[in-house]
């Protein structure tokens, strides 16, 4: 219980400082610098302590599943935060990823949808319905790049990538059980952020290749003396800390209940948002984020 409790608090700060290094690097070259940071780490540590953890018939599963979470995820959530703040992007992403893992099941699995479900998909959807109208201060004072409704789509792909990436990388835990393997949360980790780092490299790449100058002029340095804080925050908060602590959470307690307490990452991310972002939503916009909020607890325990 410890670390479930803990991974909201991490997730959140990996929300505030990644929209920082979004605002200031641009969504797309900032993920692509966060995650070799964290994929460095994580790289290091597996190297030292758990080598014999990588092997090729998990480590393709793993792989899949990071192209998916950590790749297309990643790249539309920095992409989204630079739009639309943190608030908004970790609201769509964290209560929207339990309906695209379910759906995801549901089409590969042959998992069956029950009327909890479908009640739960409503509170959900109308929570966020209500929540995505940004307060009158907070389009005065929040710090944005780009359009906002390719901000919502973005975040809504992120919450896509975050869902089926999920229910990929169970696969790639029982082909690890079936072969004896015991695969820690870092190890998986770093598989799945290194699969991430391919996709966010061959991102850039396309973009400078095929874009004019003027869609990627704009990205900003990443070695300025004051932004690196931010991105360290943005590489350990989030893929390095946050998922081993979420990792450790899921080996001592049941997952539902886990993704339950996460679920509660958009509220307390809220108060933080406002202090680094000046984005202070309309109350109409924290009832929608409660509600939602309650749906996607409701789902992870009754799924």
């Amino acid at each position: 219980m410890f670390a479930a409790l803990f991974v909201p608090f991490l997730f959140a700060g990996s929300a505030v400082t990644g929209q920082h290094v979004a605002v200031r690097l641009g969504g797309v070259w900032g993920n692509a610098v966060r995650l070799t940071l964290a994929a460095a780490v994580l790289g290091i540590l597996v190297a030292i302590f758990w080598p014999e953890s990588i092997r090729s018939e998990t480590f393709f599963w793993f792989f899949v599943s990071g192209i998916v979470g950590f790749g297309i995820g990643d790249v539309a959530l920095f992409m989204a935060y630079e739009r639309i703040g943190s608030r908004l992007t970790i609201l769509l992403n964290l209560c929207l990823a339990p309906l695209f893992a379910m759906a995801m099941e549901w089409v590969w699995l042959g998992n069956g949808v029950t009327l909890s479900v479908f009640l739960c998909a409503a509170l959900i959807l109308t929570g966020v319905i209500m929540a995505i109208r940004p307060g009158a201060k907070s389009r005065q004072k929040m710090e944005r790049r780009g359009n906002f409704a390719v901000g919502i789509f973005a975040a809504v792909m992120a919450g896509f990538g975050q869902g089926t990436g999920a229910v990929i990388s169970r696969k790639a835990e029982e082909v690890a059980v079936e072969m004896g393997m015991h695969i820690n949360g870092i190890s998986a980790a770093f598989q799945r952020v290194f699969a991430g780092l391919v996709f966010a490299i061959v991102a850039v790449a396309l973009i400078r290749w095929l874009l004019p100058r003027a869609h990627w002029d704009s990205w900003g340095n990443p070695f300025n003396k004051k932004l690196f804080p931010w991105l360290l925050g943005a590489a350990l908060f989030g893929p390095v800390i946050g998922v081993s602590f979420f990792q450790w959470a899921l080996q001592s307690l049941e997952s539902g209940i886990v993704l339950a307490i996460v679920a509660m990452t958009p509220i307390v991310l809220m108060p933080l948002a406002a202090i680094t972002e000046g984005d202070h939503p309309s109350k109409l916009a924290i009832v929608g984020a409660v509600v939602a909020v309650c749906g996607a607890i409701l789902l992870n325990v009754w799924a």
